[in-house]
């Protein structure tokens, strides 16, 4: 039995490998005659990698005629906005006015400790006293020194005048024989010593009267209070005021905080009077272009208003290819706030020609309004901006062109540049 085994191994090896070099033969034989009558492989790969053209409908987009108002959406916005700037470095010790808060012109907002400043502002108060005091008692010396010099002034010239006649009687006796030279001699000595005296002291008071002898002490007074002048200016700092009447914004300070000079604090938004602003396309500006005044409302409510117009650009914005408005309006009430929608009329009832779209053909994403377009055979998704809806219409302020070919069935299965097939 083991003889038989062995002897019939190889043969069973044999007719196995003959089996399988004709079944490779087969197949080889198979795929080449299927070679020979279809395509290459690179050309079945090819055409099994282009994607299928999804099948839609189109219409031309043209105008039509819409009845009622030409309105559109505006935005409230503050007429001007002025920051909160610290003028001085201090700790804040009390927050008086919150973020939200209506403010009138120079209402405090924010108060800073002063207990340092003011310490120096009554040093310098003690100062200016002590100077005070030095000027007066300068000035009383002065009158008190004057009227000395004035009393021995008049005194030396009754004492040269007498002098003088008794001189002049030594000198006639000397004439007569009366009196010898020695004594008329002296006697000039005399007189021309009294003359001197006088004239020093003449000039002593000429040259009193006509120098200012307060001069360093008044320079002192008035530099002092100069110091003073800017020590209050400095102290005003340290109630920090609003600049103008409004609304209180972004004012993250609380008390405690250290704060130093330059900081911006807050922002007081002007609101009397407020602004409206919108932009404008093309063809709306052709409703506003010779007006001076718009009417506007805010939706939902019976409120209406009149806005003058305050700006209105005569050159598109390179960006956005709108035209920018404002309109300003007295807001005492504050009834308008900065940040509201309202509506601004254009044009008043009547007949105007807009480009208006099935509001089936609006694609929405994530709050965006699209279209789809076909060009050549590919469809390319459009953003427009959506104006007023009537019925089964919306109408399209831009992004679209009259004559162009927009999808409106399937338009929900497509993506950007998908090839499409129109259909009828």
């Amino acid at each position: 039995m083991r003889f038989i085994k062995k002897s019939f191994r190889p043969i069973n090896q044999g007719n196995t490998l003959s089996k399988k070099l004709g079944v490779v033969f087969l197949i080889v034989t198979v795929m080449l005659a299927g070679c020979s009558q279809s395509s290459s492989p690179s050309e079945a790969v090819v055409q099994a990698a282009e994607p299928a053209s999804k099948t839609v409908k189109t219409m031309k987009v043209a105008k039509q005629r819409w009845e009622g108002a030409k309105e559109m959406v505006a935005e409230v916005i503050p007429s001007q906005q002025l920051d909160v700037v610290l003028k001085t470095d201090g700790d804040v010790v009390n927050v008086v006015k919150k973020r939200g808060a209506q403010v009138h012109k120079d209402d405090v907002i924010v108060e800073l400790d002063k207990k340092d400043i003011l310490r120096q502002k009554q040093k310098l108060l003690y100062e200016q006293s002590s100077l005070q005091e030095q000027l007066a008692k300068s000035k009383k010396d002065f009158e008190d020194g004057r009227t000395e010099l004035v009393y021995n002034i008049n005194t030396a010239k009754q004492e040269l005048a007498d002098t003088e006649k008794d001189y002049n009687l030594i000198r006639n006796n000397y004439d007569r024989g009366l009196a010898d030279k020695k004594q008329m001699e002296q006697m000039e000595t005399v007189v021309n010593k009294f003359r001197r005296g006088l004239e020093i002291m003449q000039k002593k008071l000429e040259t009193l009267e006509n120098t200012n002898s307060f001069a360093a002490l008044q320079l002192q007074i008035h530099n002092n209070e100069i110091n003073l002048q800017d020590m209050e200016r400095s102290i005003a700092y340290y109630d920090v005021k609003a600049p103008a009447k409004g609304v209180l914004v972004e004012m993250p300070i609380l008390e405690g905080m250290v704060l130093a000079r330059g900081t911006k604090i807050g922002v007081v938004q002007q609101q009397s009077p407020i602004k409206i602003r919108a932009e404008l396309t093309d063809t709306s500006l052709s409703y506003v272009q010779g007006k001076t005044e718009l009417p506007f409302y805010i939706p939902d409510t019976l409120d209406k208003f009149i806005g003058k117009i305050s700006y209105l650009a005569n050159v598109a914005n390179t960006q956005t290819k709108t035209y920018t408005l404002e309109l300003e309006v007295p807001n005492e009430d504050g009834r308008l706030k900065s940040g509201m929608r309202v509506q601004l009329v254009l044009a008043e009832d009547g007949q105007q020609e807009t480009i208006a779209v099935p509001v089936s053909s609006i694609v929405r994403e994530e709050g965006e309004t699209y279209v789809f377009v076909v060009n050549g055979d590919q469809a390319e998704k459009r953003k427009v901006k959506a104006g007023r809806t009537k019925k089964d219409q919306q109408e399209i302020l831009n992004g679209l062109q009259v004559d162009e070919a927009l999808v409106i069935t399937g338009q929900h299965q497509l993506k950007h540049n998908d090839k499409v097939k129109v259909v009828e």
